[in-house]
């Protein structure tokens, strides 16, 4: 069944609009502009601003629509965040809260508790002020709603709603990327008065989002086209929108060899392939949200070696990864926790190519040799480890195969197979699946990246280096105590059974067309979100 088409509130008296939403993909230019609201029938001193994609969201519930469409066209612009992404690709408080969050771990029990205060002024688009209690509710509809991504949330033992400005959300066990709760790239808050005491929200919310926080409201949705209007004096006064409409319609031959993009569009997001376009229009571009790699699921007995997994960088061509991946050089991830460091940043990538004679090298001080039938191993135990990749992220399979062939070449035993990101990232798996080709969230990889240098007594499971089970190895080796050995042994198989190694090859861009004679988008537009990340810092530049 068709998705229900939701109209403009009449309460809001600047979109008594006639909008029309034929399909899209055969307007011609004249028809496009015929489609779009009459000028005349906005204040004279409104603005109005028209997109065009080529993509579309399939799906718009918060919780159970794993859509990165859905999250970079409607979501992003309407429903609020604790910890929002910055820039750089770091968490950072977003503006519901009045100050950063305080994160303590009880040693005693191993608890972890995260103090989140809300901000006094924030308010849903109803008026309402933003409370713990929504913070509680939303845990419990996400772990309430059958096939609602929990990560994190099915370690919340309880969300400490007493105070309505401050929400005290205790966990059983420390977990790292706790901004993901409520924020990051798979969290929201939602406004638990919206689903009152049901909290399955199977079926809810999949076709029109009813609440928000955001500078922009959701007013219209259907499958051909999408309405967001300025919150008139929102309560954070950095996001007050300075256009006041949104109209985005959906183009889905956009990248096909003879598509024209209408004249009255004012922005243009392409797919996989830039449209053929007038010349008024530049191509903008981004860093979009997920960095393409090469993780090394330790729990792989050759894999736990750091001297292995460096032979494989060592054996690898990053370029050749890279360019099977789909990326070009835009794209190429800058020093993010890339072996040996600086040197292989930015254009001197194209110098750093892999090195047979440091593989061998590094293998055979290893204690790997080459057997007759050319084969390493140790007595008994080949070399071997699987190579693993996401058959639903694009050119997985082709670095997949590069990676295999380029570990067969040096004596691996190696094999590419297909094994979707959940199952392989799986913390109850017994056994490690190898190498995987996946793609990991900026933010996850921005800590990488602040933790590659590897602080004393950090914890990093995702980095090179590894300070922690150094420690405990030397502490086992001198221990003399039974116990003590076993407790020490204990804590090492526990950080060997959790921990990766992440070898970012590109991260992924947003691309998309811009008429500069009729819209200014600021330069330093927030990472991964494309053109429309932030509409309160978009202006119409023919005002």
């Amino acid at each position: 069944m068709g998705r229900r088409r939701r109209s403009l509130r009449a309460a809001v008296p600047l979109l008594a609009l006639a909008l029309v939403a034929g399909g899209c993909s055969a307007l011609t230019d004249d028809e496009a502009d015929a489609d779009a609201p009459p000028e005349s029938a906005l204040p004279a001193a409104a603005t109005l601003l028209r997109v065009a994609t080529a993509d579309w969201p399939a799906c718009l519930n918060p919780i159970t629509c794993a859509d990165d469409v859905a999250r970079s066209l409607v979501l992003q612009h309407v429903v609020p965040q604790l910890m929002e992404l910055d820039p750089s690709g770091g968490y950072v408080p977003g503006p519901v809260l009045a100050t950063s969050p305080e994160v303590r771990v009880d040693r005693e029990t191993g608890e972890q508790t995260i103090v989140f205060v809300l901000a006094e002024e924030a308010r849903w688009h109803d008026g309402r002020p933003i409370t713990s209690s929504d913070v509680r509710g939303t845990w419990l509809a996400r772990t309430s709603t059958p096939g609602a991504s929990t990560p994190g949330h099915d370690l919340i033992t309880a969300v400490d709603d007493a105070d309505p400005l401050v929400a005290r959300v205790t966990l059983r066990q420390p977990w790292a990327d706790w901004p993901e709760l409520f924020g990051g790239h798979t969290g929201w808050l939602l406004q638990a008065d919206a689903f009152g005491d049901d909290t399955d929200l199977t079926g809810r919310f999949d076709d029109f989002v009813t609440f928000g926080a955001g500078p922009y409201e959701l007013v219209s949705f259907d499958e051909q086209s999408l309405v967001l209007v300025a919150r008139a004096g929102h309560w954070d006064e950095d996001r007050q929108g300075a256009i006041d409409q949104i109209r985005i319609d959906h183009f889905p031959d956009l990248g096909a060899a003879d598509a024209v993009v209408p004249g009255s569009i004012d922005l243009v997001i392409p797919g996989e392939q830039a449209p053929e376009v007038p010349d008024r229009f530049e191509v903008r571009r981004r860093p979009a949200a997920e960095v393409v790699g090469l993780l090394f699921d330790r729990r792989t007995p050759a894999l736990g070696s750091l001297g292995v997994r460096t032979a494989i960088e060592q054996a690898i061509d990053r370029r050749e990864l890279a360019e099977r991946a789909g990326a070009d050089a835009d794209d190429l991830v800058t020093c993010l926790g890339w072996l040996p460091g600086d040197d292989a940043c930015g254009e001197q990538l194209v110098e750093e190519g892999a090195s047979i004679e440091a593989t061998d090298a590094v293998l055979a001080f290893d204690g790997w040799q080459v057997g007759a039938d050319g084969v390493r191993g140790r007595p008994g135990l080949p070399l071997a480890t699987p190579v693993s990749y996401d058959p639903a992220l694009p050119g997985a399979r082709a670095v997949a195969d590069a990676v295999v062939e380029a570990l067969v070449g040096r004596g691996f035993v190696a094999a590419a197979r297909a094994v979707p990101e959940d199952e392989w990232l799986r913390p109850d798996r017994q056994s490690g699946l190898g190498i995987g080709v996946y793609a990991t969230p900026l933010g996850t990889a921005g800590r990488v990246r602040a933790l590659h240098a590897c602080a004393d007594g950090a914890v990093n499971p995702l980095a090179w280096c590894e300070p922690e089970p150094q420690v405990l190895s030397a502490a086992l080796t001198g221990a003399v105590d039974e116990r003590t050995r076993n407790d020490l042994a204990g804590e090492l198989g526990d950080l060997a059974a959790s921990a990766f190694a992440w070898l970012p090859l590109h991260q992924r861009a947003t691309r998309w067309l811009v008429d500069p004679d009729r819209i200014r988008i600021p330069d330093e537009a927030p990472l991964g979100s494309g053109p429309l990340g932030a509409l309160h810092d978009l202006e119409r530049a023919d005002r």
